[in-house]
């Protein structure tokens, strides 16, 4: 019996905690921008100043989708989006990420937005051909 053992995917930054407080589009790459920069994941984990880049986005792939905030468990109602759409029709945000999770050429945040005084769950997908890029400034 052969056993493989799947890497971990370990970004050298993140983006935990943080608000996310604008996604521009930029020809074909995504850069996404929080109120304090970056999270360092050195020895020190401190913040820096930076933003995030993803090259060769492909829009036709990238999601979000918006949830009824109901807590822990319980029913909920909510809606997917193409996340270009979204971006079009809302261009103040604050998405709180929770957790990112990045995977073959996709990177999902998990957290809640804040949008017209009301509070959703949300996933945020981004489908991404070329790399994603931490900018540290």
């Amino acid at each position: 019996m052969k056993r493989t053992i799947r890497e971990k995917i370990n970004a050298a930054y993140s983006l935990h905690d943080l608000d996310i407080t604008s996604m521009e589009m930029s020809g074909g790459n995504l850069i996404v921008r929080t109120d304090s920069g970056l999270i360092r994941l050195s020895d020190t984990k401190r913040q820096v100043d930076g933003y995030v880049e993803f090259n060769q986005v492909d829009w036709g792939y990238c999601y979000i989708y918006l949830f009824d905030f109901t807590g822990n468990v319980g029913p909920f109602g909510g809606e997917k989006k193409y996340l270009i759409s979204f971006l079009d029709e809302r261009k103040g945000m604050s998405f709180s990420v929770m957790d990112e999770v990045f995977g073959h050429n996709q990177t999902k945040f998990f957290g809640h937005l804040l949008t017209n005084g009301k509070r959703l769950e949300c996933i945020i997908e981004i489908y991404h051909e070329g790399d994603m890029v931490f900018v540290e400034e």
